[in-house]
């Protein structure tokens, strides 16, 4: 019953901050038409309150026992994302997906958004005892995308910017990977910070999960609405990102004795909203980048509906 009110209270929290950010730019308190404030908040969260969150939580919360302990688990997001590329495959000829997003498409299919949205949900819903799990996922996600993931939307541009390895290293290592590096190295190295520095990135990393949530509310408010006219493939992607990836998570789990709150972090991560950089990249790649905007969209508006049901599913 604990279990059941705190979830529902997590789900409260975030549809109340999602729906502040919401109602600030419908309300016309805010005007983002430009993008700015849009902009410099995914730029602050992702550059500075996330890391800031990592390189004081990590050494704090963890000892270089318990870090080894828990890489074992990088299997399990790792099996269940390879299960869905390769379910992917079968996907696409079902429902016959446009030759001209094929690859975008099951990169969208297999990679979830762990860390913009994935971090803050979990937190909100976990609290700072998930933490460990939560990068765990994100490590495994985040390397798969800019390896096999980036690699399958490189595949539907002309193919005049060929796959680049320098780029997929920058992508892997991003300011909250880097920030997660650093704060193991910290553990391992028994490296302690001055206070006064600990007190700064707590407070900047405290931010992260109300302007994370808030963000939400900014691109939701914004959505055009023909962009949320639903379609077969994008209701399949739907499916397959709310339905298949937690179901495929919980299936690999079941032979393991795990802890609770490891199989409820993962299932959660698993179904989050398709990959935000997916579009970005598929832009640079001269593939189909606005039906990729047109996923994200939808499934982040969708998250909403699903987050409640999943947790009354697992707790």
């Amino acid at each position: 019953m604990d279990a059941l009110v705190s979830s529902i209270t997590g789900v409260l929290m975030i549809l109340g901050l999602v729906a502040l950010g919401f109602f600030l730019v419908k309300g016309g308190i805010f005007n983002d038409d430009d993008g700015r404030i849009s902009n410099f908040l995914s730029g602050f969260i992702t550059k500075v309150a996330m890391p800031a969150y990592l390189i004081v939580h990590i050494p704090k919360d963890f000892t270089p026992k318990t870090l080894i302990a828990m890489g074992g688990n990088l299997f399990f997001p790792i099996a269940s994302m390879l299960l869905l590329l390769v379910l992917s495959f079968f996907i696409v000829k079902l429902i016959h997906v446009d030759p001209k997003h094929k690859g975008l498409f099951q990169s969208l299919l297999f990679n979830s958004n762990t860390i913009t949205v994935g971090l803050p949900v979990n937190m909100a819903l976990f609290g700072t005892k998930s933490l460990p799990y939560i990068l765990i996922y994100y490590m495994a996600n985040t390397t798969i995308f800019w390896t096999i993931g980036v690699y399958m939307i490189s595949i539907d541009g002309n193919h005049n910017k060929h796959f680049n390895w320098r780029e997929t290293l920058s992508g892997i290592f991003n300011p909250p990977m880097v920030a997660l590096v650093v704060s193991l190295a910290f553990v391992f190295l028994n490296i302690k910070l001055p206070a006064f520095l600990v007190t700064d990135l707590t407070e900047l990393g405290d931010t992260n999960v109300p302007l994370a949530l808030i963000f939400i509310g900014f691109a939701i408010a914004k959505t055009p609405r023909q962009d949320l006219l639903p379609n077969l493939e994008t209701i399949t992607l739907s499916l397959s990102r709310f339905v298949l990836a937690p179901l495929t998570m919980a299936l690999i789990m079941i032979p393991f004795d795990l802890p609770v709150l490891l199989k409820q972090v993962f299932i959660v991560q698993a179904a989050m909203p398709a990959m935000t950089n997916a579009a970005i990249m598929a832009l640079h790649y001269n593939a189909d980048y606005k039906f990729a905007s047109i996923t994200i969209t939808q499934t982040t508006l969708l998250m909403l509906v699903v987050i409640p049901i999943i947790m009354f599913i697992i707790t």
